[in-house]
């Protein structure tokens, strides 16, 4: 299958940015609710969570921002 290439502006790579630092922050708390509870995350969690950082470092270089994780500024 012949991959498709689509163009996005800079707005919809920013908001797929936004959406998986949100995924992350979801992943962050499956974390802590599991060593919370001592039960184990699922077998193909970290494949999961290796692949949407992967997604996201390469959105970010496209859109020429920072990989790193997003800071909160009080």
């Amino acid at each position: 299958m012949a991959p498709y290439l689509v163009q996005l502006t800079e707005k919809e790579i920013k908001m797929l940015l936004v959406a998986i630092r949100q995924v992350d922050h979801t992943f962050a708390i499956a974390e802590a609710q599991s060593a919370a509870s001592g039960e184990q995350l699922a077998e193909e969690y970290d494949g999961v969570r290796e692949a949407y950082e992967e997604l996201h470092r390469k959105l970010a270089a496209v859109a020429g921002t920072d990989a790193g994780k997003p800071r909160i500024v009080k």
